[in-house]
């Protein structure tokens, strides 16, 4: 049975996720908070701790509600429970399709100095926090539900790196899924942090991944640079698809609806550090617009021979960021940067009582709606700019 089976609302969603059919019981001083903080959050849109205790009118000061919440978020133990069961209620619907859509951004607090373990992030001119998201999707469903979220700093004792924060974030959902599912990592932010070989190396691990172009391959036993070898590739599939730039993007003075014509291959490769056999996907655009561009891909799906499943997988892949972009415009709303906890145990247990109010607003429809179509089929609609004639 799907969460969305039995969640009309939040209480109930609530309910489910703290009954015995999920996990070991809290206790009654840890449920109330947990039901407490995700009503708050919920309607406040906010993770501010002041709105929560005001939204709860209790009949006692607010301050005094204000202290019991931020004390009681001070519970690793919580933290890692509520995590276990999220991650229970939405595993179980992964399907061997499914992308796992992997994603690292951060908290950043411009101004914030007290917060324990606050390290630079983004640029270097703020403190916060990094954090990581995946998501699950299954091609041309149009919905999406988050299944995990880590958040951490390299000031935290045992810290080793983002790649291994990443990889631990990819393994706790693979453990939980039983290795079903496909990994998909279309950030360009994480090209560059050691994540990519390690991942591609794990025999049990399926994936779709763009990497760095300088990367090296071996094809018919002979070295080669990812980017060189894909300009080589026969990419003897075509097929026309619709893009919607963003006013700004690409010199576009409004929305423009861009056509391209998209053509793609695949040949078979290896890794130098593993005898594992991958494929090299090769897509080749052409658009008035932007001219000619290529973009590599290489995923550990080998059964490419037909035009149905290799066109098939870069579309699932052209569609990820479309995912990636729903979430996050759906996160903002709820200003998670605004968090005002100071130790790192309260932050971790706030983003996930924040997820787990961000699953329950995705498993009222049975996943929420992906509502940025980027690539498309058909021509977008509405008022833009096109780089093609609409017939009559």
């Amino acid at each position: 049975m799907s969460v969305s089976d039995f969640v009309p609302s939040m209480e109930d969603f609530t309910n489910y996720l703290l009954s015995s059919q999920v996990g070991p019981e809290l206790g009654c001083i840890a449920s109330k908070f947990v039901r407490d903080m995700l009503r708050g959050i919920h309607r406040t849109r906010s993770v501010n701790l002041t709105y929560i205790a005001k939204e709860l009118g209790e009949p006692i000061r607010l301050h005094a509600t204000h202290k019991r919440l931020s004390r009681n978020l001070e519970n690793p133990f919580l933290a890692d429970q509520l995590s276990d069961r999220l991650l229970k209620m939405s595993a179980s619907h992964v399907r061997p399709e499914t992308r796992l859509i992997v994603h690292m951004s951060t908290l950043s607090r411009k101004y914030a100095r007290k917060v324990e373990y606050l390290s630079n992030v983004g640029d270097g001119l703020n403190s916060g926090f990094k954090f990581c998201e995946i998501l699950a999707s299954n091609p041309d469903s149009g919905i999406y539900t988050p299944l995990h979220t880590r958040v951490w700093s390299d000031q935290v004792p045992g810290f080793i790196s983002d790649a291994d924060e990443i990889k631990k974030t990819i393994g706790r959902v693979l453990g939980a899924t039983g290795n079903t599912g496909m990994v998909y990592i279309d950030d360009v932010t994480l090209q560059n942090v050691g994540l990519l070989c390690p991942i591609m190396q794990e025999p049990s691990v399926k994936f779709v991944v763009s990497p760095e172009l300088g990367m090296e391959l071996i094809h018919k036993n002979k070295h080669c640079q990812l980017d060189a070898l894909a300009k080589t590739v026969e990419t003897s599939y075509g097929k026309i698809l619709f893009k919607l730039i963003p006013e700004g993007i690409a010199g576009a003075s409004k929305n423009t609806d861009m056509d391209l014509f998209m053509h793609v291959g695949a040949v078979a490769v290896k890794l130098p550090e593993c005898h594992r056999n991958l494929r090299l996907i090769s897509i080749k655009t052409k658009s008035r617009l932007l001219g000619e561009t290529l973009t590599p891909l290489v995923t550990s799906e080998t059964n490419l021979r037909s035009r149905k499943m290799l066109m098939g997988l870069v579309e699932s892949w052209l569609s990820v960021q479309d995912v990636r972009l729903t979430h996050a415009a759906l996160r903002k709303r709820f200003e998670p940067d605004s968090f005002r906890v100071l130790t790192y145990n309260r932050l971790k247990l706030l983003m996930i009582l924040l997820q787990t109010v961000l699953q329950y607003e995705s498993s009222k429809g049975g996943g929420a709606p992906v509502n940025d179509h980027r690539f498309s089929r058909q021509p977008h609609r509405g008022d833009v700019e096109r780089t093609y004639l609409l017939p009559g």
